[in-house]
């Protein structure tokens, strides 16, 4: 048990004996999917004693209670399969506080995930809607920086009409480990260098996020194969499904006819969808919008690291101190005088 910053506060990883009290719950939409977190949170746990032969993978989860009210939960994850960079969602309640706030509920949520999670973990990221102003307030005191905004997409109402051919020599492509070797090099232009230096993810990560709607579209020129556009999936703690369109930084034209083509498909076997670019992107929201889709709200990632410069003490073997090769140097007796070359 983790007491939080509240005596009548605890937080306490999801058990198998908390599932009753959760049934008891007002929330109990969540019941079913907290299930799959229990289980889930013990591969968790053996992936932590192995990290060796499991890469990290599984989620965990958090339970805060009120006495034996259960009133919020957090849910982290790993970012990438080393188990570096976690990803932790934005705190969610359960139950209505009764002793003290809903801030000091997610408060300590999120900073009882932090301390407490992987001992691996050295960075961590977090998505919160830009209108948040109180959670955002909370991000920022426990140590996170804005790393980048997203725009927030919903499908349209009706279908979109599209054009009746496909781009020539563009084709659309599943995740798999072919296409996130060519898919990498557009992640890595989309963010910052302090962005890559917390999430510390390399190409096959992106496989993580192979699930439904995600893909790659590809472009051939004679024997070269580019990535150009790609859906990738990003797990979440709710029933919307929330897909990121990343593309390269030039735009290429022939994304007009195959967008559309490709965002059908998503929303015909998608539900619940949430579709985020990056906001700064017009060209692409240019074209969104042309398509129907309708803005939602901005969403900012959130960073916090814990990299710090490893020193030591410790001489490296074979070596001597700098002032010990330095004393060397020092004369043993008085310098002579310099002879004069001038007249006398």
């Amino acid at each position: 048990m983790i007491e939080a910053s509240n005596s009548r506060l605890r937080v306490e990883p999801l058990k198998a004996s908390h599932l009753p009290l959760l049934n008891a719950s007002e929330n109990t939409g969540r019941v079913l999917w907290l299930e799959s977190m229990l289980w889930r949170g013990w591969l968790a746990n053996a992936e932590q004693y192995l990290p060796s032969l499991l890469p990290a993978r599984q989620p965990s989860c958090l339970v805060a209670f009120e006495q034996k009210k259960p009133v919020g939960f957090i849910v982290f994850r790993p970012y990438n399969r080393r188990g570096t960079c976690w990803s932790v969602s934005l705190p969610e309640l359960l139950n209505e506080p009764q002793y003290f706030s809903t801030r000091c509920v997610r408060h300590d949520l999120l900073k009882i995930a932090i301390q407490n999670g992987s001992k691996r973990a050295q960075g961590w990221i977090l998505r919160c809607p830009a209108n948040d102003t109180d959670q955002l307030a909370i991000t920022r005191e426990l140590g996170f920086q804005p790393l980048k905004l997203f725009q927030g997409w919903n499908p349209p109402s009706q279908g979109t009409e599209l054009t009746p051919n496909w781009p020539i020599d563009l084709s659309w492509h599943k995740l798999n480990r072919r296409t996130a070797a060519l898919l990498w090099p557009l992640e890595n232009a989309g963010g910052s260098s302090h962005l890559r230096q917390i999430v510390d993810r390399r190409w096959n990560d992106l496989l993580d996020q192979n699930q439904t709607g995600s893909g790659v579209l590809l472009t051939k020129g004679g024997a070269t194969i580019t990535a150009i556009a790609a859906l990738v999936n990003h797990p979440g703690s709710g029933s919307k499904q929330v897909v990121e369109l990343i593309r390269d930084l030039c735009w290429d034209p022939r994304l007009t006819a195959a967008l559309p083509k490709v965002l059908a498909e998503l929303t015909s076997n998608s539900k619940g969808l949430r579709l985020i670019t990056a906001s700064e992107d017009e060209p692409l929201n240019n074209l969104l919008e042309q398509l129907k889709w309708q803005r939602s709200n901005e969403e900012l990632l959130l960073g916090r690291s814990l990299w710090r410069r490893q020193t030591s003490n410790q001489l490296i073997p074979g070596t001597r101190p700098l002032e010990s090769m330095l004393g060397r140097l020092q004369p043993q007796q008085p310098p002579l005088p310099t002879p004069s070359l001038g007249r006398h």
